[in-house]
């Protein structure tokens, strides 16, 4: 019976915790038929903010850099209805990007201008 104590073991528990994250990010950015899918930051500043404490901090991190940087040079809609390009990412400010809008070139830190946020990735 030693196979039982190894499924308790710490890696089990660590991929737990990362599929509660993942099936959360997926189910939130995906396109459903009672609501719209969400855009990853936005998902994001909500699993760390508003669900603070109920996932794992470093699963959560992990998932957020990683994101974040994957969207570096896409283009992105933001609320106020701008089309924008991320140039940057700060870190410590990975939902709050710095874009630039395609129209007027005109550079916004998201993270300086909290009333705006990216709602869409194009």
């Amino acid at each position: 019976m030693k196979w039982k104590s190894q499924l308790k073991t710490k890696p089990m528990n660590l991929f737990s915790k990362i599929i509660a994250v993942a099936d959360v990010f997926h189910a939130m950015t995906s396109e459903r038929a009672n609501r719209k899918k969400q855009s990853p930051f936005k998902v994001l500043e909500m699993i760390l903010h508003d669900d603070f404490g109920k996932f794992d901090i470093g699963v959560v991190k992990t998932l957020l850099v990683s994101v974040a940087n994957f969207f570096i040079g896409s283009r992105v809609k933001l609320n106020n209805g701008f089309i924008a390009e991320i140039i940057f990412i700060d870190a410590g400010s990975e939902t709050r990007p710095v874009v630039k809008v395609m129209d007027s070139k005109q550079i916004i830190n998201l993270g300086i201008n909290r009333e705006l946020y990216i709602e869409e990735i194009l």
